[in-house]
């Protein structure tokens, strides 16, 4: 029985006790035909009141009918929809989770100084390249998702943005005075005190190093953070290593030239 039902009874109950309690009062003062024509009266009000609640009781499974119906159309096109993008409900769930894990990495890096993100760079780097994957996945064109994703998307801009503002540069030196080269330049302890880290700033730094071996004095690098060699970095240098190997086993010079002096070693 629903609550509906609960109050036409508690209303007719009352009714019946308010009436039974005037008739009591007054009985003495009734005659038999008042008395009777008082319960046929009271009988009709029930009668009117059970007919509203059946109408009522009609009319509420009618609108809950519907209201399955629209549920149903809605769950339908909830599935059709997923369909054109090749996901199911899970697919799309565990988006969601992932998604929402990338925002509240990329919020908290937003929230660090230019120096203290240049201290977290491999995070921010790891954040891109999740941000990439997510973007290139056609749930993200969901209308649920693109907004968000867009929007992590310029927030990382906006960190590439900060680790520039807080990126080291070095102007390279001479040969002859400085000793300058990209082995001795990642030596350097306000660089990176490890000398096998030169792919680092050769990487960085491809715009305007054609030849590892050969930099010139005046030139402005960019040093990235300390870090340890990123897989690109690993594959640069190992190929850098096997082309020496090959010259020297032709006859070819290791040595390496600047605009004064061999520059790498």
């Amino acid at each position: 029985m629903n609550l509906h039902k609960l109050s036409v009874l508690a209303v007719v109950f009352g009714l019946v006790l308010v009436a039974g309690g005037n008739l009591a009062f007054s009985q003495e003062e009734m005659t038999e035909e008042e008395a009777a024509k008082k319960i046929q009266d009271l009988e009709a009000r029930v009668g009117d009141l059970k007919r509203q609640a059946q109408s009522l009781d009609a009319q509420l499974e009618e609108k809950n009918n519907m209201l399955r119906t629209k549920q149903q159309d809605y769950e339908t096109c909830i599935d059709e929809l997923y369909a054109l993008v090749g996901a199911t409900r899970a697919d799309v769930n565990a988006y969601e989770q992932r998604l929402r894990r990338l925002e509240n990495k990329v919020s908290d890096l937003l929230r660090l100084s230019p120096m203290d993100l240049l201290a977290r760079k491999d995070e921010v780097d790891s954040a891109e390249e999740e941000y990439n994957e997510m973007a290139n996945n056609k749930i993200s064109l969901l209308p649920a998702f693109y907004d968000r994703v867009q929007k992590v998307g310029q927030n990382i801009q906006t960190l590439r943005d900060n680790l520039n503002k807080a990126e080291k540069t070095y102007t390279v030196g001479t040969w002859s005075r400085d000793r300058d080269c990209l082995w001795n330049i990642a030596k350097k302890p306000d660089i990176y005190g490890d000398a096998f880290k030169w792919p680092k700033i050769w990487q960085k730094n491809k715009d305007q190093i054609n030849d590892p071996d050969i930099i010139h004095p005046g030139q402005v690098l960019r040093i990235p953070a300390p870090a340890p060699l990123t897989p690109d970095e690993e594959s640069a240098a190992q190929r850098y290593y096997r082309q020496k190997r090959e010259e020297a086993a032709m006859g070819g010079s290791m040595e390496n030239t600047t605009a004064d002096q061999p520059v790498n070693q």
